[in-house]
């Protein structure tokens, strides 16, 4: 009798974690929080202390949207996937090389959808051909490999296997792991007939110091991995009422129009701070948030911005959160005057500015 209250306790937990759904990974800790999703005015500079503006002096055209972004030493990675184009820059804003281009050839591409860079390689996946291509650092092609599955967005990890999201058709695997040939070693979730697909033209995986986020597009949960790829945790963002139902998030349009809230990429955390693109109703805004403290608001990105507020956060680099300035978005800011003349100058001759907004201790 006295082993019966462990045997429950057992039980319960097996249960647990046979009943929810394989998107909702149970059996890790898991912090739930609480999202604000009001507006609250010049939150951006209770959580931001200086921004830098790197003006890319860009060869004529270079690209047209700047669609994902990664920041690898001292190296700025800039993907177009409408254009197919990887290119890298230096901190100083100054283009370096284009990786590989669009082509039939055996060291060209059809179409790429997501990239990631590492210390040996820097790698471009094509969803077209379902191939992984390498590359050097410098932009010599180094190898091209088939996968046997239609990938999404990955991740490499440090022990040369692979962390990816993929799509569905070849299999109903949705998130796993792959060694370094793309075999499937771990599968972490399955794609079910409500969850029709990965729909996200940002970054759906972050890698925040020893940290790997993973948030499924149009979601309201993000699971972190350790570099090798074990999962250690997941935050559970609380939309109250507006969370987007698990059947209606293949439709982007249709939840915006029914006024829920959902997360455009996956969200940046550094320490006890993080911010997020939202969908949020009718508005699109990035919430700025401390998760020690539990306070934050959210900034309306399309309107009576000032030069602390984040348009599109990208990504992470030495605590900077990582977005970017074009030209249409002089019209939003509330004084264009605020902004340097130089940068400003820049972006009315058509030019980007990568922007580095340094979190507060």
């Amino acid at each position: 009798m006295k082993y019966i209250h462990y045997y429950i306790l057992f039980l319960f937990f097996f249960i647990a974690c046979k009943e929810n759904k394989p998107d909702t990974n149970p059996c890790v800790p898991q912090t739930r929080l609480d999202v604000p999703l009001e507006e609250v005015s010049g939150i951006s500079s209770s959580f931001i202390d200086t921004v830098l503006f790197v003006k890319l002096q860009e060869p004529q055209n270079t690209f047209r949207n700047l669609d994902k972004l990664k920041i690898y030493g001292d190296t700025i990675y800039i993907l177009d996937e409408r254009l197919s184009k990887l290119m890298s820059f230096d901190k100083e804003g100054n283009f370096i090389t284009q990786y590989g281009e669009r082509g039939r050839s055996s060291s060209e591409y059809v179409r790429v959808n997501s990239f990631d860079v590492d210390k040996h390689y820097v790698y471009l996946y094509d969803d077209a051909s379902e191939k992984m291509i390498s590359f050097t650092h410098g932009g010599e092609f180094v190898q091209k490999v088939e996968t046997p599955f239609w990938g999404e967005d990955f991740k490499a990890l440090e022990n040369g296997s692979f962390l990816f999201s993929l799509k569905p058709g070849k299999s109903n695997v949705k998130l796993c792991v792959t060694d370094s040939l793309f075999n499937i070693k771990k599968v972490f979730s399955y794609f079910d007939e409500k969850d029709q697909d990965n729909y996200s033209s940002y970054s759906l995986f972050q890698k925040v110091g020893d940290s790997i986020y993973y948030t499924d597009d149009m979601s309201d949960t993000t699971h972190v991995f350790t570099p090798k790829g074990e999962l250690v945790h997941s935050y559970l963002f609380n939309f109250g009422k507006y969370a987007p139902p698990l059947e209606a998030r293949h439709d982007a349009s249709q939840l915006i129009k029914d006024k829920h809230v959902f997360m455009y990429t996956c969200p940046l955390i550094y320490e006890s701070k993080l911010v997020m693109f939202l969908e949020n109703r009718h508005l699109r805004t990035v919430l700025y948030y401390d998760m020690r403290e539990r306070i934050g608001g959210n900034k309306d990105i399309d309107k009576g911005l000032s030069p602390t507020d984040i348009i599109i956060p990208l990504c992470m680099a030495d605590g900077c959160v990582v977005g970017y300035l074009e030209d249409y978005c002089l019209d939003r800011f509330e004084d264009k005057a605020m902004l340097p003349t130089d940068v400003v100058r820049h972006l009315e001759n058509g030019y980007r500015v990568i922007a580095f907004y340094r979190l507060k201790q």
